[in-house]
């Protein structure tokens, strides 16, 4: 999805009836509604909706849980747990905001060093590059099949 006026800058959206496996980048803003599992890197602001559900490895930003979220989050900037979220994992941030009626267990490390960043980025080096907002009306070079880990794999620019 492009930026249009009314998206309040979501660049892009994975909606509610949604279900994705692997690893996947997103430049601007991604909210999620439906369910992702695997490696997620956000350049802006990820927002895992009140329907949304994550397992894995997630980066951004910001990032803003009202939804369920399993697994190892980095915020560069900010963290928040919203009224109704539950998260189960480990947090990296500088600032993390908890609203009452969360459910939280893991741990948080406020001071974190370029390799402790490292280790949550993903990789891409070891996996292809990925981009959710591909130019529209192109089509893979070939079929890709449900459980294809290059469902998200940039097509050519």
């Amino acid at each position: 999805m492009s930026k249009r006026e009314g998206t309040n800058g979501l660049s892009s959206l994975l909606g509610t009836g949604v279900d994705c496996d692997g690893t996947a980048r997103v430049e601007g803003t991604l909210r999620l509604d439906g369910s992702f599992r695997g490696n997620l890197e956000v350049g802006e602001t990820l927002i895992i909706g009140q329907s949304g559900w994550f397992r894995g490895t997630a980066c951004g930003r910001s990032v803003i849980i009202a939804g369920r979220f399993e697994g190892e989050v980095l915020g560069t900037e900010q963290v928040e747990l919203q009224k109704g979220g539950r998260m189960e994992g480990d947090v990296l941030t500088r600032s993390f905001v908890i609203e009452p009626g969360v459910f939280f267990e893991g741990s948080c490390k406020m001071e974190f060093t370029e390799a402790d960043e490292a280790r949550l980025r993903v990789r891409r080096a070891d996996r292809p590059e990925t981009d959710l907002e591909g130019p529209a009306g192109t089509k893979p070079d070939r079929p890709v099949a449900d459980d294809d880990e290059t469902l998200f794999r940039a097509l050519p620019r």
